[in-house]
């Protein structure tokens, strides 16, 4: 099977990454990579699902991390014995698939044991201590299985756990033959007369000799089975030894791990064990994995979107091979092994870069990637007016409505309605994060975050609360500043909280504090990665200066 592409936005990934996610996973899909799998991370935004609903696109795949997991390294279609089967038949599937061990599941695929052949060998040797002889059940089915034998007579007496081959006189012989007991003979109709009325549970002939009238009458009588197979003598006694279930030598003390496992975990287990299950949390299993496995393992194949920094990437992706990168921010920390695929360009959204992929393809973009890319860059460049939008964005507009068949001044207005739909009822931390990039210039960390809304006023009375969230993030989370841009799309504004160096921010952006010392308001302020991105450096050696303004 083709291992996966993984196509992911940023952290809590927003309408244009899971927009630019979802295009460019199709995109590879129609020229031919059929596992390219859109992702994103963190809760659907209500603007995200709006859209998503609006064009029946189902949602793409909610992942947190790209490190390596135990399924994607797994066997699947795996071998399996069964509790009731007959070791014979677990050994030859065992040989047949070149394999040390395998689990041994239950008819609703619970595992509830592993089989090794190393368990064949303990079986072996101890056939050799005559105390081992009565440990093991006999059953009817797994015997005729074993044996691929034909049942002559069905018996009612109880199989025992004694075997016992009748190579002697039958008057001696019967002095061994104990209740339930199973008695290999030839064509000795005396023996095999003795037998069942020494009280013998079952006959097995051997090499399909005749079974004369009067023991087949006599054993129905007495209701013991008879059982006739083609083999010799010493093959049905090996092959009676392995008619045994596989249950009653399986190791019941296994190690299992889960399909989400991490890899970096399950590591340490097999360094104890060669091979372990896969099970969901119904102990159902799902995979099996080997030390083999881990050499053949691969890292997740993974293109980012919307974003190339470090910090704003889903975790693991210094562990995952990075094919692409296609973005519209500034060029920032994210390293390769190798050359890789990286589109850049100053336009307003990612969704912009991507229409144009489509054409260098030539292929024709379809109506609800339209509708998803078009409503990625008008909630990125506010329908048009943020200063981050280009006339590249909109052009590009233009032909997406057309595919689409929205207006764009409706189409957006009706995005941000949506997005404005729960903002008075969020948690104060989730309206900062939903939004929310980290930023490092030198030692000092920032983060901002950004919500943009036709209605502030909401938002603007739970300011207090707000600040409150930010104190704690900040504190936690180690950020010298921390700021949250309110963005009024309607008067093209921005009432900035800041909490940490909020004199410094004041300063550089040349306006006043509010009376409450944490905010400023900023016409025309709209664009994080065009407007207040680039003065961080600014701030940052503000703050250096004014070491009480921390």
């Amino acid at each position: 099977m083709a291992q996966p592409v993984y196509v992911i936005g940023h952290k809590n990934s927003d309408l244009d990454s899971v927009a630019s996610a979802y295009a460019y996973a199709r995109l590879l899909q129609l020229q031919g990579e059929e596992e390219a799998i859109p992702a994103r991370n963190g809760e659907l935004k209500p603007e995200v699902r709006f859209v998503l609903e609006r064009y029946q696109v189902d949602p793409p795949e909610a992942i947190d991390d790209v490190h390596l997991q135990v399924r994607d390294v797994m066997r699947r279609g795996v071998i399996c014995a069964y509790l009731d089967q007959p070791l014979l038949e677990a050994g030859q599937l065992l040989q047949e698939h070149n394999r040390r061990s395998m689990p041994v599941v239950d008819t609703e695929n619970k595992v509830h044991g592993i089989l090794a052949t190393e368990d064949f060998a303990k079986l072996f040797f101890n056939d050799l201590d005559p105390r081992s002889v009565n440990r093991i059940l006999l059953k009817r089915d797994n015997l005729v299985r074993a044996l691929r034998g034909r049942v002559l007579v069905e018996g009612r007496r109880p199989l025992g756990n004694r075997v016992l081959v009748g190579a002697m006189q039958a008057e001696t012989m019967a002095d061994y033959i104990e209740p339930g007991c199973l008695v290999v003979l030839g064509d000795r109709e005396d023996a095999q007369l003795k037998a069942i009325e020494s009280g013998a549970a079952a006959l097995v002939i051997t090499g399909d000799l005749l079974v004369s009238a009067r023991t087949l009458a006599a054993a129905k009588q007495q209701g013991v089975m008879i059982i006739s197979t083609a083999h010799h003598t010493f093959t049905a006694v090996r092959l009676i030894n392995l008619s045994i279930s596989t249950q009653d030598i399986m190791n019941r003390e296994f190690d299992s791990c889960r399909p989400e496992d991490p890899m970096s975990e399950v590591q340490r287990t097999l360094a104890r064990r060669r091979s372990m299950p896969v099970v969901d949390a119904e102990g159902i299993l799902v995979g099996y994995l080997s030390r083999t496995d881990i050499l053949n393992a691969r890292p997740k194949r993974v293109v980012l979107v919307d974003h190339n920094e470090q910090s704003q990437a889903v975790d693991g992706i210094d562990e995952a091979e990075l094919l692409g990168i296609i973005d519209h921010h500034r060029i920032a920390d994210v390293h390769t092994n190798k050359p890789i695929m990286f589109r850049a360009d100053p336009v307003g959204c990612t969704g912009t870069i991507i229409t144009g992929l489509y054409h260098e393809a030539g292929v024709a973009i379809p109506r609800e990637v339209a509708g998803l890319l078009l409503a990625g860059l008008l909630i990125d460049t506010l329908i048009l007016r943020s200063p981050t939008s280009t006339t590249k964005d909109e052009r590009v507009a233009g032909e997406l409505a057309n595919i689409a068949g929205e207006d764009i001044e409706q189409y957006g207005q009706e995005i941000f309605a949506a997005a404005a739909a729960d903002l008075s009822a969020r948690p104060a931390e989730s309206l900062i994060t939903a939004d929310f990039k980290e930023f490092t210039v030198g030692d000092t960390k920032f983060a901002i975050g950004t919500i943009e809304t036709a209605s502030p006023a909401t938002i603007e009375q739970r300011i207090p609360e707000l600040l409150k969230a930010m104190q704690r993030i900040a504190q936690e989370r180690g950020y010298a500043s921390l700021l949250f841009m309110l963005v009024d799309i309607i008067n093209m504004q921005c009432h900035l909280l800041i909490w940490g160096g909020e004199q410094a921010v004041a300063e550089v952006l040349g306006v006043p504090l509010e009376p409450d010392g944490h905010s400023v308001i900023v016409e025309g302020l709209v664009s994080r990665k065009k407007q207040l991105v680039p003065l961080l450096s600014r701030i940052q050696a503000t703050m250096t200066g004014r070491t009480g303004a921390l």
